[in-house]
């Protein structure tokens, strides 16, 4: 990733920024384009419980957190991620976001809020365009009972395609306080 390009925001670049119009996130931090061999093993991890290919990415990516942290002196106030339904974790026995979100407090010394939940199952988003996906999440995130929302926020998510997702979620937050929202993921999806 040409990061000394973009200065740690993938949003600067254009190819990433027309694939996410209107977006509500204020930076973007990921390991690589949604591409091979990130797509394989995002698939492994996420559909096949490829816990190897788990521990590689979560290995690439606090390879990528520390090289942000000697670059950066605005960390965020804590770190969140994108809950998953309860039943839809169970079946698949964890949530890639909270793994992912788990090693970025660990290794940054940043406290881990959860401060969104899913109370409920939606379609699953693979295979929406972004218009089915905004749909689709209409009214399937809250925020957690109590939740204090701090000023800067990194949310954690495994992928990132059209937006949809990180754009409900920065609506959550945002109406509860938070002024500046970085997401960061294991890959993103570019423009065609």
């Amino acid at each position: 990733m040409p990061y000394q390009l973009c200065h740690y925001n993938l949003l600067w670049l254009p190819q990433v920024a027309r694939g996410l119009p209107g977006t509500r996130l204020d930076s973007l931090l990921s390991i690589s384009y949604y591409q091979q061999p990130y797509r394989h093993w995002l698939q492994r991890w996420k559909f096949a419980q490829d816990y190897a290919a788990g521990d590689l990415l979560l290995q690439q990516f606090s390879a990528l957190l520390r090289q942000y942290q000697s670059q950066q002196t605005n960390l965020p106030d804590a770190i969140t991620y994108v809950p998953m339904h309860p039943t839809k974790q169970r079946k698949r026995g964890f949530n890639p976001a909270h793994l992912l979100a788990k090693r970025a407090s660990q290794l940054l010394k940043i406290p881990l809020l959860p401060l969104l939940v899913r109370p409920q199952v939606n379609t699953a988003q693979v295979g929406l365009n972004r218009r089915q996906r905004l749909n689709n999440l209409r009214s399937a995130f809250k925020l957690a009972e109590n939740a204090s929302i701090p000023a800067r926020i990194a949310l954690v998510d495994d992928v990132i395609t059209t937006g949809a997702t990180a754009d409900a979620l920065c609506r959550l937050l945002r109406r509860a306080g938070a002024t500046h929202i970085s997401l960061w993921t294991v890959a993103v999806t570019l423009a065609d």
